[in-house]
């Protein structure tokens, strides 16, 4: 569904609309044979712009290339989401009364709240869970934001209720967030792809790794960064969060249809997964949401709040 749309913005669309009408012959052409067309392509990238078909080569799609309901589970051969664990986990998981501090609208300061828009009802409950269960001393984010404010929430409380513990918190982020220095974690700012792999060769079992990144595959990118340098090396029983996954589902139909978003983590990480007893599904909290609803809202109140909602959290465990 569009959102409320200014005159200007109705106004470029009807314009854009015909001027694509009327030159996509050209187009077309320049999309087949980029090579034939240097300059177009030379202007595109200073624009930070891309010209592409929906060819089968290439990621992008029309509407009509999607099936006609795409908010179904898929059926993903070889993954265990192991429903037993899923469910004894949150068994483990007491903390409604410590999630009732954390307000639904903007608060002064840098204090979580659920309604940012980013990382809402359910996955900041699931952070926040992991985090006083699990009492990493070691927690690398590589992409930062509200999850940063409610791990930041989440370890201040656990070094409250146990005056030895204690978190070493790093944040990899080059590119926002410039209250992070703020927060009193470590503040990395640098792409994922050029920091020194020592930072997660001293993650132990136990500790964390949180990712929520670009979400797209590209060359020589963060995503592949991640999942072909920097996971696998992980020591057993490193604990990893990837955001805006939605397993066993596709992306949220919002996303596929009228965003067009090309994100494209969730498969990858999903054929991981499937394909390798090195890692073990911990929650898939999307599938859980669906597949367990009562449970799910006893153990993350953000969503009895919010049925609505769709989390967008999976954790694993290096498990060999």
């Amino acid at each position: 569904m569009v959102g409320k749309r200014s005159l200007t913005d109705r106004l470029a669309d009807l314009f854009l609309a015909l001027l694509v009408r009327l030159i996509a012959p050209l187009l077309r052409a320049a999309c087949r044979r980029p090579a034939d067309f240097p300059a177009l392509q030379k202007a595109a990238d200073r624009a930070r712009v891309q010209l592409r078909s929906t060819h089968y080569y290439h990621p992008t799609y029309a509407d009509a290339d999607l099936p006609a309901d795409v908010t179904q589970p898929r059926d993903l051969p070889g993954l265990d989401l192991d429903e037993a664990g899923q469910l004894a986990l949150l068994e483990r998981f007491d903390y409604a009364e410590e999630l009732s501090q954390f307000a639904a609208a903007p608060q002064p300061g840098l204090a979580f709240h659920y309604g940012n828009g980013n990382f809402g009802e359910g996955d900041a409950d699931a952070l926040y869970a992991m985090i006083r269960t699990l009492k990493p001393r070691r927690l690398v984010e590589i992409g930062s934001g509200f999850s940063t404010r409610m791990a930041a929430a989440a370890i201040a409380h656990a070094a409250r209720t146990d005056d030895a513990y204690r978190c070493d918190h790093t944040c990899i982020e080059p590119y926002e967030m410039r209250w992070l220095e703020e927060l009193g974690v470590n503040v990395v700012r640098e792409r994922v792809e050029d920091v020194d792999r020592g930072i997660f060769d001293s993650l132990q079992a136990g500790d964390m790794l949180f990712i929520d990144s670009s979400h797209v595959i590209r060359p020589f990118g963060d995503v592949l960064t991640e999942y072909q340098r920097i996971i696998p090396r992980l020591a057993k029983g490193v604990v990893v969060h990837v955001h805006d996954v939605f397993t066993p589902r596709d992306y949220p139909e919002r996303w596929l249809r009228e965003e067009r978003r090309l994100w494209n983590e969730q498969y990858l990480l999903e054929t991981m997964l499937a394909h390798s007893p090195r890692y073990r599904v911990l929650l898939a909290l999307n599938w859980l949401h669906h597949a367990h609803p009562e449970r799910a809202a006893a153990a993350f109140p953000g969503l009895a709040r919010r049925p609505d909602a769709e989390p967008g959290s999976l954790w694993f465990e290096v498990a060999a």
